[in-house]
């Protein structure tokens, strides 16, 4: 131990900086704590003759009862952290000035180092190792850190949250990152020609994700967001079923409203429920998700269909070979996909029309299975029925969860 901390003090250290070498041993100490034990066990080492190679100036001070030696009567700048804890609570204002106006429960400290700090660090460990360190980093934020707990009455969470303050040594000034808020909800879209998410031509003037965000976008003051949804459904289709989403909304500066209150302000066209407050995790979760689904279609053919022929459609409960649509390909890579249809239903209309209920694995185009995409997709109902069949409209009437 006293050799260890003789080559930590070969410089000019304090004691934030000696006693953070020896971090991981005794609980209940700070590492100002440490680093004066410290400082005083080594000074008494050279008092009782032992020869070590230190910096005298660090025991500024200092009487020695045996030893000639003498000490400065000032002690220098610490040659780690160059008087960097004496700034704490100057970041520790700015800090506060920075979140003022800003609505959260919870925030992280974070630092970004100077070039010189960083090579201060490494030069040290080089010399003394790492055995029982803890990072300059990890001292700095706990410190400010747990001044801010106590002046902004707030928590710090390490996980998940809601604002990051972050102190850049080399400005000397204090940045905000304001993190995501995720709500998860499931939707109805109950008009055709609505894409799900903004597109970014300007093709449609509006989508399901702007309609649900708009009044979630008022309360929370955010910068923009983004919808995560449980597949999507076509353009063209309604979605009558409830698809699991997760609204994302980023850089909110207020955290505090009322979802059902907001549920109500959502805008025509679409409906919603069942909202909460979620996180990034369940982003992942609905993304990954693999639901069946079971669509009805409105079928409509080249040449006249008898009642008794739908029955052949039964034929296509196995599974669907499909190679990338040709409406899709150039935005999707062409892969042939396996798909199975797991039961289908078709009800007659008339002579060239007939409704098909039809429920498959995630991934299975329902409009490419009816016409059958130009031989993409086998089988298809064309195929079966032996005529050009094409869909005229298409719900999402279930998703299986």
């Amino acid at each position: 131990m006293i050799q260890k901390a003789a080559r930590v003090m070969e410089k000019p250290v304090c004691d934030h900086c000696l006693g953070r070498q020896f971090a991981q041993l005794l609980s209940g100490k700070t590492n100002v704590e440490r680093g004066w034990s410290v400082r005083n066990a080594v000074a008494m080492a050279i008092d009782s003759g032992e020869k070590l190679n230190v910096e005298m100036s660090n025991f500024a001070g200092y009487r020695f009862h045996h030893s000639e030696i003498r000490a400065p009567d000032e002690a220098p700048v610490c040659n780690m952290c160059a008087g960097l804890f004496e700034d704490v609570d100057a970041y520790v204002q700015k800090a506060v000035k920075a979140v003022r106006g800003l609505d959260f429960n919870t925030f992280l400290v974070g630092t970004k180092l100077t070039e010189e700090l960083v090579g201060a660090e490494e030069d040290l460990w080089e010399r003394a190792g790492i055995e029982w360190v803890e990072p300059l980093k990890g001292e700095l934020n706990r410190e400010v850190g747990s001044r801010l707990e106590k002046v902004l009455k707030k928590k710090v969470d390490f996980k998940r949250p809601d604002v990051v303050v972050m102190l850049d040594l080399a400005t000397q000034n204090v940045n905000i990152a304001l993190n995501s808020i995720f709500i998860y909800g499931e939707y109805n879209k109950l008009k055709r020609g609505i894409p799900q998410t903004k597109w970014p031509s300007g093709k449609y003037k509006i989508s399901v994700e702007q309609i649900i965000a708009k009044p979630f976008m008022r309360a929370t003051r955010g910068s923009g967001h983004a919808l995560h949804g449980m597949g999507r459904e076509d353009i063209d289709a309604r979605c009558l079923a409830w698809r699991p989403f997760v609204l994302e909304i980023t850089e909110p500066r207020n955290r505090t409203f009322r979802l059902k209150s907001l549920e109500k302000k959502v805008g025509k066209g679409v409906k919603v429920r069942n909202m909460r407050i979620t996180n990034v995790d369940e982003v992942r979760r609905i993304k990954e998700a693999r639901s069946d689904k079971t669509y009805q279609a409105v079928v409509k053919c080249e040449n006249t269909v008898q009642r008794k022929e739908l029955s052949k459609l039964k034929h296509l409960i196995t599974e669907i070979k499909q190679r990338t649509p040709q409406r899709v390909a150039h935005r999707r890579s062409d892969l042939l996909r396996k798909r199975k249809v797991k039961s289908i239903k078709a009800r007659y209309v008339d002579k060239k029309t007939f409704i098909m209920t039809v429920r498959g694995e995630a991934g299975l185009y329902i409009k490419e299975l009816i016409n059958g995409d130009s031989g993409r997709t086998q089988p298809s109902v064309s195929e079966i029925l032996g005529m050009a069949c094409v869909c005229k409209q298409l719900d999402v009437v279930d998703i299986h969860k």
